[in-house]
C-alpha cells in the first residue's frame, strides 16, 4: 500500500476513535454529574432515558448506515440518491420511534416526570439518524476526519450546557434539552461539511429507491436491534421490577467499566483487517494471530476486572461521591468479569466475519438475545441490581461458549494456555491491593501496577525463551 493510502487509512481509523472516545467520555461525565449533584434517583432516570434513547437509536437508522457506506463506497455517483432517499427513510423511521416510546412509556406507567424526559429525548432521534445518513456518506469518501470535527463540537457543547444547567438547578429537564442542542448542531455541522465536499449535490426523491433502501438495510437492523435490546432489557426491567433507583446502581457498575470495555472493543476493531489479510483455508496464520490478540487482551481485562471487584466499594464511592452508589458494590463485583469474556468474545467474532460466516453469527445473537430476557426476568426480580448482573454475565457465558465452539471447529484454541500469563501475573497484583487495603489508594493502585507488569513481563520472556523470539511472536507475526 503506498504512503500515502497508509496515512489515510491510519487517519481515518483514528478519527473514528477520537470520535468513540468523545461520545463514551462525555456519556461518562453526564452520568458522574447527575450522581453527584442530583443522586441515585435522578441517575437512574437518566440511566433509562438514554438507555431507550439508544436501542431506538438502532431502528431509526434501519441499517442504512453500514450498508450506505458500502453502496456509496462502490459508486460515489449514488451520494446523492442515497442521501436524500435515505434521509427520507431515517426521518420516516425516527417519528416511529418517537411515537412508540410515547406510547410505551405511558404502557409501562413510568413516573410523569421519567416518562416526560424520555419523550424530551426522543426528539433526538430526527438529528441523530439524519447525521447517520452523512457519516456514512463521509465513510464512503474516506472524510472520516469530518465526522470527528461534528462530534468532538457537539459533546463538547453537552459537557459545557451539561455543568452549567445542572449547577444552575435545571435537573434532569435541562439536561436533557442539552442534550438535543447538540444533536443538532451534529447535523448542522455535518451538513456543512457535506455541503463543501459535494458542491453539486441536488435534492432529488425517489420513493422506489427509498422502499429498496429500507428492504436492503433490513438485514443490518435486525443485528442492530439485537444488539440494542440486549443491552436495554436489563435496565428497563429493572427499573420497574425495583425503581429508577436500583436501575441506576445497576448502571453505575457499567460506566465503571467504559474506559477498559472501549480499550478492549478498539483493541478488536482495529485487528479486523489484519485478520481478514491473513484469512487462509489452512488458517494457520489467522490462528497464530487470534492466540496473540487474545493473550493481549487477556492482558488488559484480567487485572482489570481482578482490581475492580477487590475495590469495588472505593470505587464507587471515589467515581460517584454519594454513600447510596455503595449498594451496587455486590452487582460490580459481577459485572467486572464481564470484561474477561469480552476480551475473547469480539475476536472469535471476527474470526468468523473473516470466514464468511454472517449468518451463524446472526443465529448466535438471536440465541443471547432470548437467553438476556429470560434470565433478566428470573433474576432481576430476585436479586435486583446484582440479578441484572448475574444475567449479564450469564448472557455472556453462552455468547462465548456458542462463538468458541465455531471457531473450534475451524482450528483448535486453548483458551487455558494463553490466559495464565495474565491470571498469574493478575494474582500477585492482588497481594498489595489486599495488603494496603484501608491505607493510601494511590500507593496501592500504583505498587499492584508496577508489579503486574514487571511479573506479566517476566513470565512472557521466560516462556517464549528470551525477549528476541517474544518480540518475533507479537510484532513480527502480524506483518503481511
Amino acid at each position: 500500500m503506498p504512503s500515502s493510502g497508509i496515512r489515510r487509512l491510519v487517519g481515518n481509523a483514528t478519527s473514528l476513535l477520537a470520535s468513540d472516545i468523545a461520545n463514551r467520555a462525555t456519556t461518562f461525565l453526564l452520568y458522574a454529574l447527575v450522581a453527584r449533584y442530583l443522586g441515585a434517583f435522578h441517575f437512574g432516570q437518566l440511566a433509562v432515558a438514554l438507555t431507550l434513547l439508544s436501542t431506538c437509536q438502532f431502528i431509526a437508522v434501519g441499517g442504512l448506515k453500514m450498508y450506505g457506506t458500502r453502496e456509496v463506497t462502490r459508486d460515489r455517483d449514488r451520494t446523492n440518491q442515497f442521501l436524500m432517499n435515505g434521509s427520507l427513510v431515517v426521518l420516516g423511521l425516527s417519528v416511529l420511534c418517537i411515537s412508540f416510546l410515547a406510547a410505551f412509556v405511558r404502557t409501562v406507567n413510568y413516573s410523569h416526570d421519567t416518562a416526560g424526559i424520555i419523550v424530551l429525548l426522543s426528539l433526538a432521534l430526527i438529528p441523530y439518524s439524519l447525521s447517520a445518513i452523512t457519516e456514512a456518506i463521509f465513510q464512503a469518501w474516506e472524510r472520516m476526519q469530518y465526522i470527528a470535527y461534528a462530534n468532538l463540537a457537539a459533546q463538547a457543547v453537552k459537557v459545557g450546557g451539561a455543568v452549567l444547567v445542572i449547577q444552575r438547578g435545571h435537573g434532569l429537564y435541562g439536561l436533557a434539552l442539552v442534550i438535543l442542542a447538540a444533536h443538532l448542531l451534529a447535523l448542522l455541522i455535518n451538513w456543512l461539511f457535506l455541503l463543501f465536499m459535494a458542491k453539486d449535490l441536488r435534492f432529488s426523491l425517489d420513493s422506489g429507491f427509498a422502499r429498496h433502501l429500507l428492504k436492503s438495510g433490513s438485514p443490518f437492523l435486525g443485528m442492530d436491534v439485537a444488539v440494542g435490546i440486549m443491552g436495554s432489557a436489563n435496565i428497563v426491567l429493572l427499573s420497574k421490577v425495583a425503581g429508577e433507583s436500583e436501575a441506576g446502581l445497576y448502571n453505575a457498575t457499567t460506566q465503571l467499566m467504559v474506559p477498559i470495555a472501549l480499550l478492549l472493543q478498539n483493541g478488536v476493531l482495529s485487528a479486523l483487517p489484519a485478520l481478514c489479510r491473513k484469512f487462509e483455508p489452512s488458517f494457520r496464520n489467522l490462528k497464530r494471530m487470534v492466540e496473540n490478540l487474545i493473550e493481549v487482551l487477556l492482558a488488559i481485562a484480567l487485572p482489570a476486572a481482578l482490581g475492580l471487584a477487590l475495590v469495588a466499594r472505593p470505587a464507587l464511592l471515589l467515581l460517584y461521591d454519594r454513600p447510596e452508589f455503595a449498594q451496587a458494590a455486590t452487582a460490580l463485583r459481577i459485572i467486572v468479569w464481564t470484561l474477561v469474556l469480552g476480551a475473547m468474545t469480539p475476536v472469535l467474532t471476527l474470526v468468523l466475519v473473516a470466514s464468511h460466516q454472517e449468518k451463524t453469527t446472526l443465529r448466535i445473537l438471536l440465541v443471547d438475545l432470548v437467553a438476556c430476557v429470560v434470565l433478566g426476568a428470573v433474576l432481576i426480580p430476585w436479586l435486583g441490581a446484582s440479578g441484572a448482573a448475574l444475567a449479564l454475565l450469564l448472557t455472556k457465558l453462552i455468547d462465548f461458549v456458542q462463538q468458541y465452539k465455531r471457531v473450534r471447529a475451524l482450528f483448535r484454541i486453548t483458551v487455558g494456555r494463553l490466559a495464565w500469563r495474565p491470571a498469574v501475573a493478575s494474582a500477585c497484583m492482588a497481594v498489595p491491593l489486599l495488603a494496603l487495603r484501608g491505607q493510601s489508594a494511590i500507593v496501592a493502585v500504583a505498587a499492584a501496577v508496577v508489579l503486574y507488569f514487571t511479573v506479566l513481563f517476566a513470565l512472557a520472556v521466560w516462556s517464549a525463551g528470551g525477549t528476541h523470539q517474544l518480540r518475533a511472536q507479537y510484532v513480527y507475526g502480524w506483518s503481511d
